[in-house]
């Protein structure tokens, strides 16, 4: 009358030992409500706030416009967002070029035209030339984080109440060196609050003496009517000697609330001074003997060494002011996109470190992500895996590209990374975000001891049987003694018994006592096996021989 009992009870036991034997599915995210742990790789990319205000990655607006290329014809170097590493070493070498380093062999110099006469980043709250060519006299300036700055960590608001940023250069710097200028370039972002007429961005007053005597001559740039508008005056002289005017004025209005890209060039070996606004040109001058192309070049002659203002009357925000001493070449589609676009068109990277999922056979299911891609931008991600984090290279093992929520091919090991690239729209105005990374795998865990085992002792040995692990991916045994319960020091222990259900251990000591445990190991090997199954003993006895 118990038997149907007896049935039911033997069925509950092995469901229930099924059910134990379903490996479960684990996860590992990457970003979200923790945060975005240190990267292995992160290039051009920055943190930002992304969906319900957890960390972000994005891409990083400082590395928009410097992609790497060398122009065959003057060799500048310009270095990618990856490259920053680079740009620090070479500016440790030159003293200071930004995005820009001289090669090998080329000096630093007034006419040189790899030198960066003066970069303002505005992406901290102490305002810093970054070449040392200049230093701060006075500001007023206040610092705008990176959700106001065009590029960057941060942009200077300005005040009309105030009187700007004033600036000294040393001995060597375009407006601290009497003579000769040579060729310059001026740049930076605007965004204006409102377009007030007499607004002014820009001014350098100085005097130069000659032969009539000391003549005044500044350098401005100020509004009107919603567009800039540059003075300079008595910087070039003609053929006789004498002093000329040169004025140049936007046609593009100013808009209040819109960033706007500023460009001002003079080339002293044609002459040629023009200005752009967001790539295109807007007026130009040939500062020569007939108004264009062909004719004596007059000079650009810089007097008394004097501080520079930027924006002393200016009601708004600039960013990413430079001055260079070289001129700017022609806009083409390629450079304006490099110059205007937000964020960089090759795009950024990241790598997480290898994550240990604890088993060498650990199998990757899925990938989970949460993102945000405005329209054009787009996210990819790719995932590796193997059981030898220390051998593995930037090639190997190999990158599989996946998408988010599709069934992964098949992709096991011990550790697993991840990685994902970033791509902004066309025109470089738009970056997708990441928020987090989740990775749903099939953790590997060893396989379970055999039920029991049974020693048999003999003469000088012990032989150890045991019925088949209940796991259907055991691929051998492992058999331990010793001569002390729970250690099990003996010689050659553990014995790899391979696929075998018995193992007979020889050259023991008749009279002694031994214990002994059986572990199981699946395809990752003897050297990662399970748990020990119970512990038996067995004392070897001499056999009286027939």
């Amino acid at each position: 009358m118990y038997r149907p009992r007896f049935i039911a009870n033997i069925a509950l036991f092995l469901i229930f030992s099924a059910v134990s034997l379903v490996a479960e599915d684990s996860t590992v995210t990457f970003g979200g409500a923790t945060g975005w742990t240190p990267l292995s790789v992160s290039n051009a990319l920055a943190r930002a706030r992304g969906q319900l205000g957890y960390e972000a990655l994005v891409l990083d607006s400082s590395s928009a416009n410097t992609s790497k290329a060398i122009d065959p014809e003057t060799g500048d170097v310009a270095f990618s967002g990856e490259d920053r590493s680079e740009i620090g070493a070479f500016d440790s070498i030159y003293g200071g070029y930004g995005d820009r380093a001289r090669p090998a062999g080329k000096a630093k110099g007034r006419n040189s035209p790899y030198s960066e006469d003066l970069s303002l980043s505005f992406d901290g709250p102490s305002i810093i030339d970054e070449t040392g060519n200049y230093s701060v006299v006075s500001s007023t300036f206040l610092h705008a984080g990176a959700k106001k700055a065009r590029r960057g960590n941060g942009a200077a608001l300005c005040n009309t109440s105030g009187a700007g940023l004033q600036l000294r250069g040393k001995s060597g710097s375009l407006f601290s060196s009497p003579g000769m200028s040579g060729s310059f370039t001026m740049d930076f972002w605007l965004f204006p609050a409102v377009t007030e007429n007499g607004s002014v961005l820009f001014q350098w007053r100085s005097s130069r003496s000659g032969v009539s005597g000391s003549t005044y001559q500044y350098v401005r740039a100020n509004v009107f009517k919603n567009h800039i508008e540059w003075d300079f005056s008595n910087i070039w002289v003609n053929s006789a000697k004498a002093p000329i005017t040169v004025a140049l004025a936007g046609k593009k209005n100013l808009v209040p609330g819109q960033w706007s890209h500023h460009e001002l060039s003079y080339d002293g070996e044609s002459g040629l001074l023009e200005y752009r606004v967001d790539g295109s040109t807007e007026d130009l001058r040939y500062v020569t003997s007939s108004g264009h192309e062909r004719g004596d070049i007059y000079s650009a002659l810089f007097g008394a060494p004097a501080d520079i203002e930027i924006a002393p009357r200016f009601s708004g925000l600039i960013d990413e002011f430079r001055i260079t001493r070289k001129s700017s070449p022609a806009g083409s589609l390629d450079r304006n996109r490099a110059t205007l676009g937000k964020y960089p068109k090759e795009g950024g990277r990241f790598e997480t470190m290898p994550f240990d999922t604890g088993g060498n056979e650990s199998i990757l299911k899925s990938l989970g992500a949460v993102t945000s891609c405005p329209p054009e931008t787009g996210v990819a991600f790719f995932v590796r895996a193997g059981n030898n984090r220390y051998e593995w290279t930037d090639a190997t093992p190999a990158w599989i590209p996946v998408k988010v929520g599709e069934e992964l091919p098949p992709i096991s090991g011990r550790y697993i990374q991840v990685a994902g690239e970033l791509y902004s729209d066309g025109r470089g105005s738009a970056s997708p975000t990441v928020t987090s990374v989740t990775l749903t795998y099939e953790k590997d865990t060893p396989p379970w001891p055999p039920a029991r085992a049974y020693a048999s002792p003999h003469d000088g040995s012990v032989t150890v049987t045991w019925p088949s692990s209940i796991d259907f991916d055991v691929a051998g045994y492992l058999v331990y003694y010793g001569e002390r319960p729970g250690e099990y020091l003996g010689d050659g222990s553990p014995i790899d018994a391979g696929s075998s259900r018995s193992c007979a251990i020889t050259g023991l000591k008749n009279g002694r006592i031994y214990y002994f445990s059986v572990a199981a190991y699946d395809a990752s090997g003897p050297r990662y096996p399970g748990p020990l199954s119970s512990e038996i003993y067995a004392r070897p006895l001499a056999e009286r021989q027939p």
